[in-house]
This record gives C-alpha cells, sequence and structure tokens, in this order.
C-alpha cells in the first residue's frame, strides 16, 4: 500500500465510532479511530507501530466503506481548475448548463446532508440556490463548514466534485 495515500473516515465509519451499535472488531475500531478525519497509511503505520496486519486490517476497512482513499490534497486543490479547463473550451446550450447546474448542486445537498444535515444554514442556503450567481455565492460557506465539522479533505473532494459536474 502507497505510504502517502490519505485515509479519511467515511459516514458509516463515523457512525461506527459515535454511535452505540458497534459492529467492528476492537482491533478495526481502533483502526478507524487513529484515521481520524485525514492520515496518511504511512503516518498510521508509525502511530501502530506493533500491528503486524494492519495493511489487511485498512484494506478490510476500505473494502467494507468505513473509511476511503483520499487524492492527495495538492491534486485535489488542482482538480477543480482542471476539472473548469474543458468547459471553457466547449460551449454548452443553456439546458445543458441548467441541468449541470442542478446536478451539482443535488450533489452538494446530499453531501452536506451526510456531514452536517439538513438544519445547517449552508443546507439551507444552497437549498434555495435557483442560479449559478447563488450557487457560486453559497459554495464557499459549504466548503466551509464541511471543512471544519468533517475534514479538510472532504471538502476538497466535495469541491473537486462540484467542478465536475458542473463542467460535465
Amino acid at each position: 500500500m502507497d505510504m502517502t495515500m490519505q485515509l479519511s473516515r467515511t459516514v458509516k465509519g463515523q457512525e461506527e465510532i459515535f454511535n452505540l451499535g458497534h459492529t467492528l472488531r476492537p482491533r478495526h475500531r481502533q483502526i478507524l479511530f487513529s484515521v481520524g478525519n485525514g492520515i496518511s497509511f504511512g503516518e498510521l503505520c508509525r502511530k501502530m507501530p506493533h500491528c503486524a496486519e494492519l495493511e489487511a486490517m485498512v484494506n478490510d476497512l476500505l473494502q467494507s466503506g468505513f473509511i476511503q482513499a483520499l487524492r492527495n490534497m495538492a491534486a485535489s486543490q488542482a482538480a477543480p481548475v482542471a476539472a473548469a479547463r474543458p468547459a471553457a473550451a466547449t460551449v454548452a446550450t443553456p439546458a445543458q448548463s441548467a441541468a449541470n447546474l442542478e446536478n451539482a448542486r443535488s450533489y452538494a445537498l446530499e453531501f452536506l446532508t451526510a456531514l452536517v444535515g439538513t438544519k445547517s444554514p449552508a443546507y439551507r442556503k444552497m437549498s434555495e440556490v435557483q442560479d449559478l450567481a447563488a450557487f457560486n455565492a453559497a459554495l464557499p460557506m459549504c466548503y466551509k463548514v464541511i471543512a471544519a465539522v468533517a475534514s479538510p479533505h472532504q471538502a476538497a473532494e466535495m469541491e473537486a466534485e462540484v467542478a465536475k459536474r458542473l463542467a460535465a
């Protein structure tokens, strides 16, 4: 496994840690707890030097959806810029643009619901969006909330996916 691979808990992983009904064995829970909101596999190895089966257990957690592998942060931050370039090169029809906006808006609302719930001011602001200008005005608040409540990695992941959906 790549030592620089960034790992982060998923919503399912958060629920395993914070809810009363535990489904994982203690060693898997310990790894899940150590992963937290973001850590590289190398850092995790240094945190748990005596865990002989760490790689296999991390793979188990990845396969079962308790943790996720994130892109390198530099690549995540560059992805929205790279994803926006093809959109500028091709001219989208108004119907395509509206569909892309609704797709990106729906994704953002689902992402917010999963990580912060529907009572967040960011969720309310995004749910009221009607056009691209309002969407672009609401996005920074959404990213800040995700970064604060979940992790900067997940905020970057949301940002990259929103840019990709807008450019589709």
